[in-house]
């Protein structure tokens, strides 16, 4: 395996120290070259497939963290035409993300997935094979069939990435709306059982003809955004002080929104202490 950089060499020697050692004692540098610009990997008869394993395992994750990390930046640079760094980097994040698995984005489907497999692939018959190779020989010829796809992968991260930036831009106005509201009612309470059931501060069930009936149309057509008719647009409107939001799970999309939007306004709690709420205020009365 050939580098290319001495940028390159030093990161594949961080990564070869924290390797497994099976692989460390697989490594052989060249005696006549003091620099290390090169390695070979010693392959014995009765620990082959051991040591295979483990070396197709290192070269896709050196592969990951160092060189893809790179190209996606320089295709989210050159073929998107992102230069802020902030941008870039943000973006590249999303896209390494989605590479590993750990998040999937609208229209993605398994890309991620196939992508990972071809690459796995590529590297197994580069081990099998005893090819010499250069990750940068690699990505321009082996793997140029593929970078389309990798093209693809970014663009998916870019669409959410601004999908994201409508979406803080979304909560961003809703709080500046709240801050000049007069609040119509002091405190609500939600329960979220699939959907959400809004009570009024003396626990009776606010009908939907009344929450509809809630929502100031005025401000709706001042600020013309898509804002859920069912739950985000009355809370807006009746701007309560306290919110009580009963649900066994808070990070439910709505619920998350519902946060970023009322801040300190939402109190989280488990649904059971509705019903003892509900309990205490019919017995005051």
């Amino acid at each position: 395996m050939y580098f290319d950089s001495r940028e390159e060499q030093a990161c594949w020697h961080v990564r070869l120290q924290n390797s497994r050692p099976i692989i460390q004692q697989a490594v052989v540098y060249p005696a006549e070259n003091d620099g290390h610009t090169s390695i070979s990997f010693r392959l014995e008869p009765n620990r082959e497939q051991a040591i295979c394993l483990a070396v197709i395992e290192l070269l896709f994750s050196f592969f990951s963290s160092y060189h893809l990390e790179r190209k996606v930046r320089e295709i989210i640079q050159n073929r998107y035409f992102f230069q802020d760094e902030d941008e870039v980097e943000h973006i590249a994040e999303m896209a390494m993300l989605m590479w590993e698995g750990e998040v999937v984005y609208h229209g993605a489907n398994d890309l991620p997935q196939q992508l990972r497999k071809r690459v796995s692939h590529l590297f197994r018959e580069i081990v099998s094979e005893q090819i010499p190779f250069s990750f940068q020989s690699l990505w321009n010829f082996r793997m140029r069939t593929i970078q389309d796809d990798f093209v693809t992968l970014v663009g998916i991260a870019i669409d959410e990435y601004k999908l994201e930036q409508d979406y803080q831009e979304f909560i961003f106005l809703l709080r500046g709306l709240l801050e000049v509201r007069r609040p119509i009612l002091e405190e609500v309470h939600l329960v979220y059982n699939d959907e959400f059931f809004f009570y009024n501060q003396h626990f009776q069930l606010i009908s939907k003809r009344n929450l509809a009936n809630a929502i100031d149309r005025k401000l709706m057509a001042e600020n013309p955004m898509f804002i859920d008719s069912n739950t985000i647009a009355p809370l807006v409107s009746m701007a309560p002080r306290k919110i009580f939001i009963y649900a066994e799970d808070e990070e439910i999309r709505i619920i998350r929104t519902l946060k970023k939007i009322f801040e300190e306004r939402i109190i989280i709690a488990h649904p059971n202490s509705f019903a003892e709420r509900v309990k205490e205020a019919g017995e005051m009365r």
